[in-house]
């Protein structure tokens, strides 16, 4: 009796399968590798290269069981937008999971064709263990994004969610659209349908991210939206993203962390971000908003700038720490080139988020701010931090040449605020170096301070300063104009004045490297280690948790050298 009553249940559950093939896509009964190739037949079983399948509204129509692989064939494009959820992978997880990839020689080509302003090339809802890998996506016409990761279904975090090695390319908010949505490959942790449902594990690894040209209106390479900080423990790295000119009126960046808790965004190459922006607010080369826990580090990011030439708008900033941050480092990058400011640190509150604390250590910063769009090389707006901020161990170096900017004056190395306040107890500026030989529309380099409504509370130590013809240090409605005033007026100890001897000032360049390599853009540029007889060497201060290396990978001592190569 036992027996039958196993076998009816079986028989029922079987049926059930097919009841709901029949109603939501054709059921299979095991995991398995489908092929889809252009001389496939959708008839066929898809289980092996002679028996592909042909199209992706197959793919559609499919329920995929837990473990199973789509595989498109290599080398040929396939049109359509596939979307995967809990109706057709109903089970997956990050040991066992769904993975979308491509078979035979070089990678197959998903031309999207699907429009509307949440509509995605590939969109993976609620899909624990869902994995994209080695497939490149093309906007088809006026497809928002290129991958969508979300989970509109759930209170319980989607897990594992991966997008590897693959080229995206062309994604925007479409023309006319009310909504921000749009780029490479949009996080969501917010509800633009229903639910804002969280996500943890989410890796970003080893693509190229881009659009066409460098004035190509593609939106950001990653963006979108967490719901609090409900996207947790986030990894991107190994990238390469450029040519994203994104719209006039933007706010994104070409790596943006919103609503982040727990994040590595490492060895990554950024460039060529913002052609088509005139406003303020956005085109960022990496940026956080309302995050805890970030690490930005061994980066490379230039030409985050207008093209062709700066007419209104501000940022284009390398790397910003941006409103409601929290808890975050900015450490080992290399910034140049940048119309906007090297490092940004937005201090406002956002979503009741009170910034901070934060940190910013050991990064090396070429030629940023080229356009005076932020007025300086290392920027702390629009107000006094409320928590710690440090920034210790960096080196600042600019010679452009701003006296034809559309904006009077030339950039200082660090500029503070928008009104008066007091900086957090524990904030520091120590160890670093502000080598400026920019010339401005007044004839004299950029100012070290701007500091014009007196912010105080920050601790002023062991900084190096150098320069022909500088603006001085302006603090409150104080400009002093030499060494000799600033020391006298008693508002840093330690500081240093000299020329660094950097082995190359100037001669940065752009680094060659492969963000996949794992390693680098270190030890380029080598242009501002320290020669021998330098001012700035065993002249710095130790810093308490200091991250133990500098940015060449050397040991720090406890009487450091001051700027980036502070070993």
């Amino acid at each position: 009796m036992k027996a039958k009553i196993c076998a009816a249940v079986v028989a029922q559950g079987i049926l059930g399968l097919l009841l709901a093939g029949a109603t939501t896509g054709t059921a299979h009964a095991a995991a398995a590798t489908y092929y889809v190739s252009p001389s496939g037949s959708d008839t066929n079983s898809g289980t092996s290269p002679d028996q592909a399948w042909k199209t992706t509204a197959k793919v559609k129509s499919v329920t995929f069981p837990q473990g199973s692989v789509v595989s498109f064939q290599g080398g040929q494009t396939f049109t359509g937008c596939l979307v995967f959820n809990g109706t057709n992978v109903p089970t997956s997880s990050a040991s066992t999971p769904f993975k979308v990839t491509s078979y035979g020689t070089g990678q197959a080509t998903i031309k999207s064709d699907c429009t509307g302003d949440y509509s995605a090339a590939v969109t993976a809802d609620n899909v624990s263990g869902f994995q994209l890998h080695n497939v490149k996506l093309v906007n088809g016409g006026t497809t928002a994004a290129g991958v969508l990761l979300q989970n509109q279904k759930s209170t319980t975090a989607t897990k594992s969610m991966k997008v590897t090695d693959s080229d995206i390319s062309g994604f925007a908010t479409p023309s006319g659209s009310s909504s921000t949505f749009g780029g490479q490959i949009m996080v969501l942790g917010y509800a633009v349908n229903a639910n804002s449902g969280p996500l943890d594990d989410v890796q970003i690894l080893n693509n190229k991210l881009h659009g066409a040209s460098v004035t190509s209106n593609a939106g950001p390479g990653i963006y979108g939206w967490g719901s609090g900080v409900n996207i947790t423990n986030v990894r991107v790295e190994g990238n390469t993203v450029y040519n994203l000119g994104m719209a006039a009126q933007s706010t994104g960046a070409a790596l943006t962390a919103n609503g982040w808790n727990g994040a590595v965004i490492q060895r990554n190459l950024v460039h060529d971000i913002g052609a088509n922006v005139t406003s303020c607010g956005g085109a960022s080369g990496i940026m956080t908003y309302t995050s805890n826990n970030v690490k930005i580090r061994h980066n490379e990011v230039y030409k985050v700038q207008p093209v062709p030439a700066y007419t209104a708008g501000c940022d284009w900033d390398g790397i910003d720490l941006d409103g409601g941050t929290t808890n975050s480092v900015v450490e080992y990058n290399y910034t140049h080139d940048n119309a906007g400011s090297g490092l940004l640190a937005y201090t406002s509150t956002a979503a009741s988020r009170v910034w901070g604390p934060n940190t910013f250590r050991y990064n090396v910063s070429q030629n940023d701010d080229w356009a005076n769009a932020q007025g300086g090389l290392f920027d702390v707006v629009p107000s006094a931090p409320k928590n710690p901020l440090s920034i210790y161990g960096n080196t600042f170096y600019t010679n452009k040449d701003q006296s034809a900017n559309k904006r009077t004056g030339a950039s200082a190395c660090f500029m503070f605020g928008y009104a008066a306040g007091t900086w957090a107890s524990g904030s520091q500026i120590k160890d670093n170096i502000c080598y400026m030989a920019n010339k401005g529309t007044y004839g004299k380099t950029g100012q070290l301070y701007y500091n014009p409504y007196g912010q105080t509370g920050m601790t002023l130590s062991n900084n190096l300063y150098y320069g022909t013809n500088t603006g001085g240090w302006r603090w409150g409605g104080t400009t002093h104009a030499d060494f000799a005033a600033w020391k006298a007026a008693g508002l840093e100890s330690g500081s240093v004045w000299g020329d660094p001897l950097f082995t190359s000032p100037g001669a940065g360049g752009t680094c060659s490297w492969s963000p996949t390599s794992g390693t680098g853009p270190q030890p380029c540029p080598q242009a501002y280690t320290l020669k021998s007889g330098s001012p700035a060497i065993g002249a710095g201060v130790a810093v308490s948790g200091n991250g133990g290396i500098d940015y060449y990978g050397t040991t720090i001592p406890g009487k450091p050298n001051i700027g980036a190569d502070a070993g």
